[in-house]
């Protein structure tokens, strides 16, 4: 390893560090808030999404692939088509009782298997069983479809949209969809997400006012913490200029005065405790300065990153509370016929469908050059110069330092 490089190199870590203190050090204290000022901080989040509602997809297709029948309820694979080309999956959990029933938006993190993930199988179940009906959606380029691609997608940010706001636009397309659906309670849609769930749950809370509660666990705590880690990041956790813009507590706060729960695991090395009780306080205060502080709650497991039957027994006691539902007991929620209902659970999307980059030149009309990486569209800098890969040490321990100062740069951009 040459010296001079190794110098270089920690130069610009450095440097970056300096930026991120700077940004923070820019922002202004604003916590009890104007009609005004909160639009304002809506605006930002649809800006660093490139969120469009323009752009937002039709639900349409929507079918039954299959459905299994368990004591009580049911569970319904769907496919439906979102964008031109775009096709989706989903689990549907149904109660056996009189509708209209409230409807619960579960939205997964990165299980290896999307919506079949035995954590969220399980919470669906669990929730279910209390009288919610419960729907279950893949995210793009996730479970069923995962052929889209998702972790290393670039091309949403070379056509100036951003996968995370794919991601918004198509959740936000699929809860006005089901409002038109007579078995449901449109007054009584809620929803739960962990990990990238809880990142969508925590944008939801900005653009979904459909929605009477909201969980978010596995994900809030602070933007600046998230963006400075030295390591690879999934492509839907980045938020181009999110330094300059709100942080996470800002948008949480628009939610209130609705039901809204932060939930936490002690041991989760993804999102330490620390961050997530200071991030709480922050929304907390903005709670009880609306005198709506018995509608928001902090709660921390002993658990680590993933849902485990405490975490769950929090999330639906407090779910069932917002919306007048029987209160579960606290009990063990795993089963083995849930698992081995999850293997015959897959569906087949239609062959020919958009991945995720087509999905982006699809949408926005513009193409993206073979071979495009994220440090040819977030090049990074060093004293206001782009940086070369010559220039810098391209791996010191934990992957492709080009790569991590692309997704700070990403993070600093606008």
């Amino acid at each position: 390893m040459e010296k001079q490089k190794l110098i270089r190199t920690m130069q610009v870590f450095d440097e970056y560090e300096r930026r991120f203190a700077e940004a923070r050090l820019k922002r202004k204290f604003n916590i009890n808030k104007t009609d005004d000022e909160k639009e304002e901080v809506r605006e930002k989040v649809k800006e660093i999404l490139a969120y469009d509602e323009k752009l937002l997809p039709e639900i349409r297709d929507m079918r039954e692939v299959s459905r299994m029948e368990f004591s009580g309820y049911s569970v319904t694979q769907l496919t439906f088509s979102t964008w031109e080309g775009v096709h989706s999956a989903a689990s549907l959990y149904m109660p056996d009782a009189e509708g209209p029933l409230p409807l619960v938006f579960l939205f997964c993190g990165h299980g290896k298997v999307g919506r079949l993930s035995p954590s969220y199988a399980f919470m669906a179940h669990r929730l279910v069983k209390l009288g919610f009906a419960v729907i279950v959606p893949d995210n793009i380029g996730q479970g069923d479809r995962e052929f889209m691609g998702h972790w290393d997608s670039v091309g949403p940010f070379w056509c100036g949209l951003t996968l995370q706001g794919m991601i918004v636009m198509e959740s936000v397309a699929l809860i006005r969809h089901m409002r038109s659906d007579k078995r449901f309670d449109k007054g009584r849609f809620v929803a739960c997400g962990n990990s990238g769930g809880g990142t969508l749950c925590l944008l939801l809370t900005a653009l979904a006012p459909e929605l009477a509660a909201i969980s978010a666990s596995g994900y809030p705590s602070e933007f600046e913490y998230i963006f400075s880690k030295e390591r690879k990041h999934c492509s839907c956790n980045l938020l181009p200029g999110i330094m300059k813009g709100p942080e996470m507590w800002e948008i949480l706060s628009l939610f209130a005065p609705k039901p809204l729960l932060l939930e936490q695991g002690e041991l989760d090395h993804l999102i330490p405790n620390e961050y997530a009780q200071r991030n709480a306080r922050k929304v907390r205060a903005v709670y009880e300065l609306a005198d709506a502080n018995d509608n928001f709650d902090f709660k921390t497991t002993g658990e680590a990153h993933a849902w485990k039957s405490a975490d769950r027994y929090i999330i639906s006691s407090f779910l069932a509370k917002a919306v007048g539902m029987p209160m579960p007991t606290e009990e063990n929620d795993e089963s083995d016929e849930i698992l081995a209902s999850l293997d015959a659970s897959h569906v087949t999307l239609p062959s020919g469908a958009l991945t995720t980059d087509a999905a982006a030149e699809m949408l926005t009309g513009i193409k993206m050059p073979e071979g495009t990486r994220l440090s040819d569209i977030f090049p990074p800098k060093y004293n206001t110069r782009p940086l070369t890969e010559s220039e810098i040490v391209p791996d010191l321990g934990r992957g492709d330092v080009m790569k991590f100062l692309a997704q700070m740069e990403c993070a600093l951009e606008k």
